[in-house]
């Protein structure tokens, strides 16, 4: 029996252009799949699993479908429309051959790289990457969702970057256009980020989720608000700490170091 990777191979005929713009993607990556059904289109979400540059993409279904309905649907065409976000922040669209498909253990489908791939910049604006502890609240419809804690990764004068562990906050297919509220919680002051507005929600690693939020306004503190959250950044909280214990200025130290040094008259 031929197996399905000598399968996969002997399908390849895609062409190459733009081919590499998905080589250093993220683990388990959103993919949005359009799929012809009857006289229209299906979206479908799938997860970027696993990969084999420059020869194919392995996509898992997600759960939320039922397997029975899409199959006939994925079975019947021998091409796919792909599009997902690269993790340097650009837009990948193209066309996918279909290689293989499969259903036991896990409900996967093997696709060609995206052949005469269209790539739109995202990140337009500079960021400024930051590590700050943070608790985000969702507006969802009349009331604010449960806090959940996390983190800011990173500022631009357009929006920030919000990571969060756990599940998937909001169904994804829902989660453009929420009104959100962040607070940072600092030693001296809480600093208040308001009328957020989410942009995207992607998988950026096993239970781990991020949050593209941008602002309603651009706040007219917003240099003040970078300075902040960048002086309280972890990496910079610890480089600026009293309270490291392998640092000892005492002078019993420093004179102990200076009669260690001889120096030669000769």
């Amino acid at each position: 029996m031929m197996s399905f990777i000598k399968i996969i191979k002997q399908g390849l005929t895609l062409m190459r252009e733009n081919s590499d713009v998905l080589a250093n993607s993220g683990f388990r990556q959103s993919v949005e799949v359009q799929i012809k059904d009857k006289q229209s289109y299906k979206r479908l979400n799938m997860t970027l699993v696993g990969q084999q540059h420059p020869d194919y993409l392995i996509l898992e279904l997600s759960r939320q479908y039922c397997w029975q309905d899409i199959l006939p649907m994925l079975a019947t065409e021998k091409n796919v429309a792909i599009k997902t976000v690269s993790p340097k922040g650009e837009q990948v669209t193209g066309v996918v051959d279909i290689l293989h498909i499969t259903q036991y253990p896990q409900k996967l489908l093997f696709v060609s790289y995206p052949r005469n791939a269209s790539v739109e910049i995202l990140r337009s604006s500079p960021r400024v990457g930051v590590n700050c502890d943070a608790r985000l609240q969702l507006q969802l419809k009349d009331k604010l969702g449960e806090p959940l804690t996390g983190k800011i990764v990173d500022i631009s004068n357009k929006g920030i970057a919000f990571n969060y562990f756990g599940t998937s906050p909001v169904n994804i297919e829902d989660s453009r256009g929420l009104e959100a509220e962040v607070r940072v919680k600092t030693d001296d002051e809480t600093i208040l980020l308001q009328q957020l507005i989410t942009r995207s929600i992607r998988s950026v690693g096993p239970q781990l989720w991020q949050l593209g939020l941008s602002y309603k306004e651009k706040p007219n503190n917003l240099q003040d608000l970078v300075s902040k959250l960048f002086l309280h950044s972890t990496p910079v909280r610890e480089l600026l700490s009293d309270n490291d214990p392998g640092w000892d200025a005492s002078d019993n130290t420093l004179q102990g170091e200076s009669e260690s040094v001889q120096f030669s008259t000769n």
